[in-house]
Parts: C-alpha cells; sequence; structure tokens
C-alpha cells in the first residue's frame, strides 16, 4: 500500500475531511473535528493512526512495522511503515477502521445520530 491509497481509505470514511494544521509536511484526517490518521509527507510510506490501548502492545509484539508514534500521546498512537513486510493491506484498513471508530465513539449519542453514525 502506498501513502495514495491510505489516504483515499481514509477519506472512504463518513464525515471525514482532510487538512494540514501542523505545516506542510503533515496531512491530517478528521472526523467532525477529531484526528483520527495521519500521514506525515516527509516520511511517504509512514500512517499515524489513532489506537486502542488495549490492542498496542498486541499490535507492536505481532507486527515489527508497527511502533509508538514519535511525538504522539504513548499507547494512544501508533505509527505504520505501509512498505514493511509484515503489513497488508487489508491489515492496514481494518486499523484505519478501528481508528475512525475511536473516534467516533467519543462523540455525543446525539452527534452520532444526527450524523447517522
Amino acid at each position: 500500500m502506498n501513502i495514495e491509497q491510505a489516504r483515499l481509505l481514509c477519506l472512504e470514511k463518513p464525515h471525514t475531511s482532510e487538512d494540514m494544521p501542523f505545516g506542510d509536511d503533515l496531512v491530517a484526517f478528521r472526523v467532525v473535528g477529531k484526528i483520527f490518521a495521519c500521514l506525515p509527507l516527509e516520511k511517504p510510506n509512514l500512517l499515524v493512526l489513532k489506537c486502542n490501548p488495549e490492542e498496542f502492545d498486541d499490535l507492536l509484539a505481532q507486527h515489527s512495522s508497527i511502533a509508538q508514534a514519535y511525538h504522539w500521546h504513548k499507547k494512544h498512537w501508533i505509527e505504520i511503515q505501509l512498505d514493511g513486510e509484515d503489513i497488508t493491506d487489508s491489515l492496514v484498513k481494518g486499523l484505519i477502521g478501528k481508528a475512525y471508530d475511536i473516534v467516533v465513539s467519543k462523540l455525543t449519542k446525539k452527534l452520532r445520530a444526527e450524523l447517522g453514525l
């Protein structure tokens, strides 16, 4: 998978927007203003995703191409080497979905209902 494919997977999620809030070298993907994924453009094979803290240690143990995201909150953000030998497209797609779902789960019930989420 490449960054354009990862970008398109993020944008497929309902009510997702993209922007560059931290400068020209980082694209952030948001659902209702809350970030669930980022693509650091200076590292074109890297994807940063929100992570469930309960799954954090297992993901790092099972995949050498997944690490704690540099400069992000420990146990809540992971970085994935998209071209890593142990990374499949289906794994990336699933982790993007989980990152999105984590953020959606934190929205109010009223807002989720209004958005049909």
